[in-house]
């Protein structure tokens, strides 16, 4: 069974617990598929498949997910993860390239329409992304609890946003020195560069993608 069919037989069996169950079973599955960037997914899907196999099973004797499971799921995705095999570090390495590539390439291409750029700050745009992002990431891998969850995911939204127009907003202000909104015409070299540049990240993009969420289990 491949990684597609585990997830589809998953979300058929989710339709047999009842709305309190199924609440708290899709928290503790996006709580662990969220922590699980360098553990093996599959064996992170098999584990979740067993658990909701025995949360149905207690449910039919009118148990409940924090009778069987306990209250704290940040705790219980924790022990989840700790227990996977973990991922080679070349899968992780070339996932963190894979998103650098998106960035970079989302980033440049409303350049490409105008012809021009500004070098420093889309540099300066890409590194503010970078780093919101990764508090975000911290954030909610590592504090957020059942009681905090929506505090911590309203910050994390708030982060992403700042981080994501921080700079344009400051540009606008004219808070930036000169030297740093310099704009540079993009030569036909230049964008001939950008365009070979994308077409091969697209594909190391595609078959990143491919080949991991394709593999036999």
């Amino acid at each position: 069974m491949n990684l597609t069919n585990l997830l589809e037989y998953n979300n058929k069996l989710k339709l047999q617990l009842n709305e309190d169950n199924k609440k708290y079973y899709e928290e503790l599955l996006v709580t662990c598929r969220a922590k699980s960037i360098t553990s093996k997914e599959p064996e992170l899907e098999i584990q979740l498949l067993e658990i909701l196999q025995d949360l149905i099973l207690y449910q039919n004797q009118g148990k409940n997910f924090h009778e069987i499971f306990g209250t704290d799921i940040n705790k219980l995705s924790d022990s989840i993860i700790d227990s996977l095999p973990k991922e080679n570090k070349v899968i992780v390495f070339r996932f963190i390239l894979a998103y650098i590539l998106i960035t970079i390439v989302s980033f440049l291409l409303p350049s490409v329409f105008t012809k021009s750029i500004q070098p420093y700050l889309a540099v300066l745009s890409i590194l503010t992304l970078f780093l919101g992002a990764a508090i975000c990431f911290y954030l909610i891998l590592y504090k957020k609890n059942e009681r905090n969850k929506w505090i911590i995911y309203f910050i994390s939204f708030v982060i992403f946003e700042i981080s994501l127009f921080l700079v344009p907003i400051l540009e606008k202000l004219n808070i930036f020195p000169h030297w740093l909104t310099i704009t540079i015409p993009l030569s036909s070299n230049l964008i001939y560069i950008y365009t070979i540049f994308s077409l091969f990240s697209i594909v190391y993009i595609y078959l990143t993608f491919k080949k991991y969420y394709s593999k036999k289990i």
